[in-house]
């Protein structure tokens, strides 16, 4: 992330002024595709070089399979890991299936991280600390703490940068405001000028603590430059999302089955929203929010 502004108001800024000289076109579908195919790839390349020993936290979504997906093609070591939390009372987390189904159909060098009830306690601590009180929310958490496990594994096995599949939501209508807004590409701007808050101050916090580098395609300068000339239209419909990142990874070689995997936000797939609400319960408290902030005083 060392390419990315650093703080609230120098990314707000950043933001604002690449809004204020980015036009929307009028090209064609196809051309679309070709092109934002083609950036993906060079901007996921470029970030590769910066290091020999790449991880990557994998959910068998569209945006980490893409990015797993051109680093195998490109014959680019790297390592794959996916967690999630599972107990005797929990389904097996739908990411991890996926993950497993994805990771052995591209022959990926992939990990796992199942955490059980007694081993989420612990890491919804270590996240919260990690975070400090005024981060330490219901989504940040159950965000972070599949972060915090993933990175921490993968730098026991050597990893120094990191790639996340974070940014892809905003820049292609990703989330269901998109759906819901009357124009989704005003929508795509706010969401990216208010992501900081949301999501990056996160990503620094919990990258800076393990002292690597967060590798982040989808907020590269030119990609965003791209992708936001494209019209919403290609983007979203009633029944879909992200339509253009689809298809330029279709147009890669990814696997549509892969492609066109629908969005499941990280503390769902992976079920640490289910082991907040599990614990929770059992430590007595009635709101989630009560027992992450009753971490940071253990």
């Amino acid at each position: 992330m060392s390419e990315l502004p650093q703080t609230k108001e120098s990314w707000e800024k950043w933001i604002t002024e690449l809004e204020s000289t980015i036009q929307l076109s009028n090209d064609t579908e196809q051309n679309y595709i070709l092109t934002l195919s083609k950036k993906i790839e060079n901007v996921i390349l470029t970030l590769a070089k910066k290091s020999t020993k790449l991880g990557l936290l994998f959910s068998g979504g569209v945006d980490s399979t893409l990015i797993a997906y051109i680093l195998q093609k490109n014959k680019i070591p790297f390592i794959a890991i996916s967690v999630g939390f599972k107990d005797d009372e929990t389904k097996f987390p739908e990411d991890l299936e996926t993950s497993r189904i994805v990771a052995k159909k591209l022959n990926l060098n992939y990990v796992e991280e199942i955490i059980n009830s007694k081993e989420a306690h612990n890491l919804f601590k270590e996240t919260t600390k990690i975070l400090g009180k005024e981060y330490s929310d219901v989504v940040n958490v159950g965000v972070g703490s599949v972060e915090v496990a993933g990175i921490k594994k993968l730098k026991e096995i050597h990893c120094t940068h990191i790639f996340s599949g974070l940014g892809s939501e905003e820049l292609f209508a990703g989330y269901d405001r998109h759906d819901k807004s009357n124009d989704p590409h005003q929508e795509c701007w706010n969401g990216l000028k208010s992501m900081f808050e949301r999501d990056l101050v996160r990503e620094l916090k919990i990258t800076n603590h393990f002292k690597v580098e967060g590798l982040i395609p989808f907020l590269n300068k030119e990609l965003i430059e791209y992708a936001m000339t494209i019209p919403a239209k290609y983007k979203i419909s009633k029944d879909d999302k992200k339509i253009i990142l689809r298809k330029s990874a279709m147009r890669l070689g990814l696997q549509e089955e892969f492609a066109q995997r629908p969005k499941r936000a990280a503390q769902y797939g992976s079920r640490t929203d289910k082991a907040i609400a599990k614990l929770t319960k059992k430590h007595g408290f009635k709101f989630k929010k009560d027992y992450l902030l009753s971490l940071l005083n253990v």
